[in-house]
């Protein structure tokens, strides 16, 4: 399980679900998702979307927006959403305007999870329409980002900013990882003080 690998996963779950508060069934609401690269804002989310998904009518999980768009375009990324909520192998969309017709009049009567990972640019999100008048209530909309004010420009209602772990942590963390333990094996003190040493001092844990 993923989620035993990482130091304080639960309570940093459990902290994003009281924000997200999937139990709030009369409202909509939009949570973003910030911090460095690398520091775990995927992993994070995706424990927690593997939590709450059995409390909505239909779930969508959007991996890498930013590569999307870049490669793709924006209706691309509309048809990938639409596909995943609906359940379709495939959804005709031929132009934006189709695409904003189909999410105004198909998603407002669901109560829907979206998960928008690696956003980067305003534009990306308006132009998937998802304002959450068009969602049904009860939906949640989590967008991931390094630049918080574009969460902050789109209108969320929180932000959640998944912070570094200090010194001891990322120990524990590198010895989880390297070692399959919470502590150091015998014979490389040194050398596991070095590398966690050196990727603390890059922000990186």
């Amino acid at each position: 399980n993923f989620e035993d690998d990482l130091v304080d996963m639960h309570s940093l779950i459990k902290q994003l679900e009281e924000l997200v508060d999937p139990d709030a069934n009369e409202v909509v609401r939009v949570i973003g998702i910030s911090g460095i690269g690398g520091i775990g804002k995927i992993t994070l989310t995706t424990a927690l979307f593997d939590k709450i998904t059995h409390q909505y009518d239909a779930c969508c999980f959007i991996d890498d927006v930013r590569k999307i768009y870049g490669e793709f375009g924006p209706m691309v990324a509309q048809k990938r959403l639409l596909c995943q909520v609906l359940n379709q192998d495939d959804v005709e969309i031929n132009n934006l305007y189709l695409g904003t017709m189909l999410v105004r009049t198909r998603l407002r009567h669901l109560k829907v999870l979206i998960i928008l990972d690696n956003v980067d640019q305003d534009e990306q999100l308006e132009k998937m329409v998802l304002h959450p008048k068009y969602l049904g209530v009860g939906s949640r909309i989590l967008i991931i980002s390094r630049d918080s004010h574009i969460l902050r420009n789109y209108g969320v209602n929180e932000v959640y900013n998944v912070q570094l772990l200090n010194a001891n942590k990322a120990l524990q963390l590198f010895c989880r990882k390297a070692f399959k333990s919470d502590d150091i094996l015998n014979d490389y003190e040194e050398l596991t003080y070095g590398v966690v040493k050196v990727k603390y001092a890059d922000d990186l844990p």
